[in-house]
């Protein structure tokens, strides 16, 4: 089986969030399996650029990517020669694996598979939640039936990442198979540093032991961190000690607007900025616990990679994490300033409950979201889209 994945942005360009990392731990892992992939990108790298390729294509940890020059619309990810190289390409491929959506890179991957009769598996990567859509709402009004609609009836297969992105997919009656395949999360490496090495970076060294409360993620509207300011103020009250490190790039200059929501607590966050995955790992083996509270999620990567790493969770409702309550790797709470502190408090409160519950949650993400299992199960889905197009062409 042999697969080209397109996207807007790929690794390293790591300030987009989830998206760049699961695409580059799904074809890493599918080739694995024996499936041959090739990415076609931008040079989309936030402020910066990434050097673009040869038609030759470069590699990224291993993954045949080509990063084609961002052109006009550059806010929409615009690629100069996507369209040439992708009729040059198509050929030596049995289906095309889209990612995202309200970008031109979609659009044309899309719109040129429809007309080559080329079958091709879409994954809107949570772009139709309801807190997604909120963003730039008069736009996507415009672009959903003018040609993202015609882009989701057209594929051969819709992948969810939860069930809470396939039940709203499934609502919108495209009807096209949807099929729910998480992403994989890489498991910390074995050789970690001493707890305690990120709390001294931070200065956290008295007390020691002072509870760190710990967000991973992109500074954008879209994660509600305004909750969280409400919630860490209630935290103080009743454990004044506790900390709150912010991890994650900014997105056009969004933390300037935030961060005086955290001015009466300020002696006790800590704004980091992006990490990279040891600096990551680190955090995470100094948290005490982790905080999701999103507005929307098509998943939730931080949540998984704490789990990962032994951290219980707080996760709001909005966020399709029901296994932390299933499981009991956390708490699953109402997205409110009140029911986040709540469950904060509970876990810092109680270190040995919250010992089993980040044990649960490191059990979880082994048995059930590793890269392997993940990669075997999209094999499956492009196997089954493979057979389907066969089938098709030999029905008179």
């Amino acid at each position: 089986m042999r697969v080209l994945h397109v996207t807007p942005y790929f690794a390293p360009a790591f300030g987009y969030g989830g998206p760049p990392r699961s695409v580059l731990g799904l074809c890493r892992a599918l080739q694995q399996t024996g499936v041959a992939v090739r990415v076609f990108t931008t040079t989309a790298n936030g402020a910066d650029e990434l050097p673009s390729s040869t038609a030759e294509a470069d590699q990224y940890d291993g993954v045949p990517v080509r990063y084609f020059p961002r052109a006009f619309p550059r806010r929409f990810f615009g690629a100069a020669g996507l369209r040439a190289a992708l009729d040059a390409a198509t050929r030596d491929y049995d289906l095309l694996h889209i990612h995202g959506l309200w970008n031109l890179p979609a659009w044309i991957a899309a719109r040129y598979a429809r007309s080559v009769g080329m079958p091709y598996v879409l994954s809107p990567r949570g772009m139709l939640q309801p807190g997604a859509l909120a963003l730039r709402r008069v736009r996507k009004q415009i672009a959903y039936p003018t040609v993202e609609r015609r882009n989701l009836t057209g594929a051969a297969l819709l992948h969810a990442t939860s069930a809470a992105e396939a039940q709203a997919l499934a609502q919108q009656q495209f009807g096209v198979k949807i099929v729910t395949v998480p992403n994989g999360v890489e498991l910390p490496p074995d050789e970690q540093p001493a707890r305690g090495s990120f709390r001294q970076k931070l200065g956290l060294t008295q007390p020691s032991d002072a509870p760190l409360i710990v967000f991973l993620g992109r500074v954008h509207p879209i994660k509600r961190l305004d909750l969280l300011a409400a919630a860490f103020d209630r935290v103080r009250v009743v454990g004044p000690r506790a900390h709150l490190a912010i991890a994650g790039p900014s997105e056009a200059a969004y933390r300037r607007s935030i961060e005086p929501l955290f001015s009466d607590a300020r002696d006790h966050v800590h704004w980091i900025g992006e990490v990279d995955e040891a600096q990551k790992w680190s955090l995470l083996g100094d948290a005490d616990v982790l905080v999701l509270c999103s507005a929307s999620e098509n998943f939730g990567m931080s949540v998984a990679e704490a789990m990962a790493a032994g951290v219980p969770v707080v996760v709001t409702r909005t966020c399709p994490w029901e296994d932390v309550e299933r499981h009991a790797c956390g708490v699953w709470v109402a997205s409110d300033p009140d029911a986040i502190a709540r469950g904060i408090v509970t876990i810092i409160d109680n270190p040995s409950w919250a010992k089993e519950m980040g044990a649960r949650g490191r059990a979880l993400i082994r048995d059930r979201y590793s890269w392997t299992a993940v990669a075997h199960a999209m094999a499956d889905c492009y196997a089954g889209v493979a057979r389907r197009r066969i089938a098709s062409a030999a029905t008179p």
